[in-house]
């Protein structure tokens, strides 16, 4: 996956557009559709597509990771304190309207902190493959040739 990540033959901005986007789509909940958004994606804002599924592919096993990270993002915006909000919906079973609320302030906490995570993220991705794509390409790829292909 590396080698076909080194090999692509597009700009650098192509390609880090396509990697960054494809690889924040992990922080969204995709429900199995996160390859084809990421593509998608990749082709609305002219990224490279195969970038974008790397990208995708690249941070899928730590998806669960980046939904608590979204949560804790999402904490320093609307902080609450989930055991209080558990407990009173609990003991108010019989109100949905208890549990709608508790599920609500959830829901928005992580929405929140999912847009800052994925801001940060993209704005943070794309600069660093920007530039390792831009100076350091050839250097790795020769590597990479040197230590995997050639043996």
């Amino acid at each position: 996956m590396l080698l076909k990540f080194f090999r692509i033959r597009s700009s650098a901005h192509s390609i880090s557009i396509g990697f960054a986007l494809g690889a924040s789509i992990n922080f969204v909940p995709s429900f199995g559709m996160g390859l084809l958004i990421s593509i998608a994606f990749a082709k609305l804002f002219r990224g490279n597509t195969v970038a974008a599924f790397l990208g995708g592919v690249s941070l899928m096993g730590i998806f669960p990771f980046l939904f608590y990270l979204n949560l804790v993002t999402g904490q320093f915006v609307y902080p609450y304190e989930l055991g209080e909000m558990i407990e009173s919906a609990v003991e108010e079973a019989a109100s949905w309207q208890a549990t709608a609320a508790a599920g609500f302030s959830v829901g928005r906490t992580f929405i929140i902190g999912m847009l800052i995570n994925m801001i940060l993220f993209i704005g943070s991705f794309y600069l660093a493959v920007y530039v390792i794509f831009k100076r350091y390409q050839k250097q790795i790829l020769h590597l990479l040739y040197v230590k995997w292909v050639k043996q």
